[in-house]
């Protein structure tokens, strides 16, 4: 891989982290999801008897959502980095090979998506297709297996809207023409999230660590630190 792409791609691992740390800074109390009735029933399998490892099971909860959202949308950004450019509804990508225009829209995996998602997007690329004849329009996914993409992915897009799909390795080596493009990556996201510091010189583990402690102190204000008092704090101010 070039190195203005390898670096273009580090870029956006690393802009990523850095807004996962300042999405941790920036979490409230009152951020949190607080179902008390789904915390007292997991309470024993999953050891949330206190003040701090509900707070820590309610902060992940919340930082996973959105993490998975985030760094979806990174990867897409680090897949058109391969891109020629493209103006065209439809397609994220643009690539030509061997005098071909490939239109190709990019999900960051083979996670199922809805029906009538699918549907717009086979129209979509089908546009984008007529826009320049003799072109071929494609679905990328930037990981998973052919074996693993959903059932909707191959009916409706594949099936139906008559557009062919690349999933993980096979889809980086066809934007890249590198069959090792994906080892890269992958190298990269190690090496960025080795290094990572944010802008205070705190790694993402110390900054969630230091929240907790501030979000466990005012969750005890709240409601208790533990025992039955919590537990009737909980119920009584969030019902």
């Amino acid at each position: 891989m070039e190195s203005e792409r390898r670096e273009q791609i580090r870029r956006i691992f690393e802009g990523f982290l850095r807004e996962r740390a300042r999405a941790i800074r920036r979490l409230r109390i009152e951020d949190l999801d607080v179902n008390p009735f789904l915390i007292r029933l997991l309470s024993k399998e999953l050891g949330l008897n206190d003040a701090r490892s509900i707070v820590r099971w309610l902060v992940n909860q919340r930082l996973e959502r959105g993490t998975v959202t985030a760094f979806g949308i990174a990867l897409q950004n680090a897949a058109k980095v391969f891109s020629e450019g493209t103006g065209v509804e439809g397609a994220d990508i643009l690539k030509t090979r061997e005098g071909r225009h490939y239109y190709i829209q990019v999900k960051s995996g083979p996670n199922p998506i809805p029906k009538e998602q699918a549907k717009r997007i086979a129209d979509l690329l089908r546009s984008a297709q007529r826009r320049n004849r003799g072109s071929v329009a494609l679905f990328g996914m930037c990981y998973g297996t052919r074996e693993q993409v959903s059932s909707i992915v191959r009916k409706y897009i594949g099936e139906e809207g008559s557009i062919d799909w690349l999933a993980g390795r096979e889809f980086w080596e066809f934007i890249s023409g590198d069959p090792h493009c994906v080892d890269e990556i992958y190298a990269i996201a190690a090496e960025v999230g080795e290094a990572f510091r944010d802008s205070q010189g705190q790694t993402l583990a110390e900054i969630l660590e230091a929240k907790l402690d501030e979000l466990e102190q005012e969750f005890q204000a709240l409601y208790g630190a533990s025992g039955e008092p919590m537990w009737r704090n909980l119920l009584e101010r969030n019902t």
